[in-house]
């Protein structure tokens, strides 16, 4: 769903530099000639708009044509249509298939924000949590509260800014913490999940002693468990940390801040634990979601 590198422009460059080595065939239209069957090109896309499936036209001096490029994209029948009348604007139109299409260089399109996936703060590695948006629409990223703690800039798993920490609570109300999105960041209300997959959440739920959970973490990846307590108080070294629900759900270091959910429903984020993940018997302590929304003035980024 994310994870981007455009290579359009340098397929239309091999391209061009391949049709050099091509003969210039006999009777061949001149330079004056092939610019005006280039400029009815340009009249013709300018006119009815050239669709998707097209990637550039350009005189090709080597050949004695005007190559049109095509990309792989499906042309309906105004896409097809469109083509056909550009090939017959003169015989000199030479259409080239498979050539990608070229995407603007202004700015690098945005990486997608999905809970599980890593963050880093300073020398640390840990987990994004859920995308929120706050009364006014600006996005937010919801993760643990120790991991956020000394503020400062965040980091994406790529390495590209997300945003500075606008807010971290570690003490005994609670354990999360609130991260300005960037404009190179698109929200989503996606958690990574088992094999490569995602799973949206479309809400908040809270779930009860005994419920199925899972979480998601930039460690261990997909792991669930059942609920085993709710409203625990955790003493940390830190000191102690209230309102927090135990599961069977293991997890170890740099999962910190991961999404738990059940079904499409969003719970909370991971908060600590015991154990691992190689061995029987890990726990893991999750802050609950709703509480930070509400103390925050944040709505969840929810699938319709």
């Amino acid at each position: 769903m994310r994870r981007r590198r455009g290579t359009g422009l340098l397929t239309l460059v091999l391209l061009a530099v391949a049709l050099l080595a091509a003969p210039v065939p006999a009777g061949a239209a001149t330079p004056d000639e092939l610019a005006r069957v280039k400029q009815r090109l340009d009249a013709l896309a300018e006119e009815r708009g050239a669709p998707a499936a097209v990637s550039a036209w350009w005189v090709d001096a080597a050949t004695s044509t005007v190559v049109l490029a095509l990309n792989a994209r499906p042309r309906d029948a105004r896409g097809a249509a469109w083509v056909d009348d550009a090939r017959a604007v003169d015989p000199a139109v030479r259409v080239v298939e498979g050539v990608a299409a070229p995407i603007p260089r202004a700015d690098p399109p945005p990486y997608d924000l999905v809970g599980g996936d890593a963050i880093r703060l300073g020398g640390s590695r840990c987990s994004a949590g859920f995308s929120a948006r706050t009364a006014d629409g600006a996005p937010r990223l919801v993760t643990a509260g120790h991991c956020t703690q000394r503020g400062g800039d965040v980091g994406g798993a790529n390495g590209a800014p997300l945003g500075p920490v606008r807010s971290s609570v570690f003490d005994r109300t609670g354990d999360w913490g609130v991260v300005d999105v960037g404009p190179g960041w698109r929200p989503t209300p996606f958690v990574a999940a088992e094999a490569s997959t995602t799973r949206a959440v479309t809400g908040t739920a809270t779930a009860p002693v005994g419920a199925p959970v899972c979480r998601s973490g930039s460690t261990t990846g997909w792991r669930c468990g059942t609920v085993t307590a709710v409203d625990v108080t955790a003493n940390y070294a830190a000191g102690p940390v209230r309102g927090l629900v135990l599961t069977t759900a293991c997890s170890e270091g740099g999962d910190s801040g991961g999404p738990f959910v059940a079904g499409s429903s969003a719970l909370g984020v991971l908060s600590g634990g015991t154990g691992d993940c190689t061995t029987p018997g890990g726990t893991s302590l999750y802050q609950p979601i709703d509480e930070v929304l509400r103390v925050e003035g944040l709505t969840l980024a929810a699938a319709s």
